[in-house]
């Protein structure tokens, strides 16, 4: 499939038209994304390939609804930004979770270029990502857990910030620089392949909807919402897959939903 097909696919899936690449669209694209399109782990877990191909990434995330993580949430995300006429370039992060620590470039997201302002434009973090676009001009206070931030902790160095633990919480930090497509392939291996990686070992997945966060992680399933967090323990595959299909929008297999389940704890 080409770009133009591909965006067509997934404007249709958000029901959403065309529309100018002004802020409202950039919103509603951000918003619609991560309450539609799993970020998910099922691909590493269950040891698929997971080309990075524009044509493999909208059947995985659109047609077949398997979900995805930032290194392929993010670069569909990329591609329809761009056709749509966004001004935007890739970007890597360290996911530091407030800590004063050094990890790898293992986050890919976009910087999405408006009237002379950038934002992030993340749609691949998870169930604490942002579910807007995050200017990194301003500096507003936050004050619950559905408001982000970019705060410049030294020059050049970006903080995503949420509301957590009661305080700013740096999620991850950035350099805007020169990353490139092959550099997401090393990120995006390691974290699909490696035997250590995060989503080679949990299962994950989350969609982040207008009054509510839902969140799976291995056999705790979250609905969490502005009064507080409501926890469901997983006791059976057939559980698992019912779960992952009509409240996450993922779909397995029975076969599958007994390996994922049997591969928990």
């Amino acid at each position: 499939m080409d770009r133009a097909d591909v965006t067509a696919g997934y404007l249709d899936a958000l029901g959403l038209a065309r529309a100018a690449p002004q802020l409202p669209f950039l919103q509603e694209l951000v918003r619609r994304h991560v309450a539609r399109f799993a970020f998910c782990s099922v691909g590493p877990r269950l040891g698929e390939s997971l080309p990075l191909e524009l044509g493999s990434l909208y059947d995985r995330i659109v047609i077949r609804a398997r979900g995805g993580y930032c290194f392929e949430q993010n670069a569909l995300f990329h591609a329809v930004l761009e056709e749509l006429g966004f001004e935007v370039r890739l970007c890597l992060a360290r996911v530091i979770y407030n800590q004063d620590i050094d990890p790898p470039l293992t986050h890919r997201m976009n910087l999405v270029r408006l009237d002379r302002q950038d934002y992030v434009g993340d749609v691949g973090f998870g169930p604490l990502g942002p579910p807007v676009p995050v200017s990194l001009a301003e500096r507003p206070p936050l004050r619950d857990e559905r408001t982000f931030r970019v705060h410049e902790r030294r020059p050049g160095e970006f903080h995503l910030q949420a509301f957590k633990d009661g305080g700013d919480f740096s999620l991850y930090r950035f350099t805007p620089g020169d990353h490139l497509p092959a550099d997401c392939e090393m990120g995006h291996f390691y974290s699909h392949r490696h035997p250590q990686a995060v989503f080679v070992n949990n299962l994950v997945a989350s969609r982040i909807l207008p009054d509510e966060v839902r969140s799976l992680r291995n056999r705790d399933y979250w609905v969490i919402t502005p009064e507080g967090a409501s926890r469901t323990p997983l006791t059976s595959a057939a559980q698992l897959r019912r779960l992952l299909e009509l409240e996450l929008g993922v779909r397995v297999t029975d076969a599958e939903a007994i390996r994922l389940f049997d591969a928990t704890s």
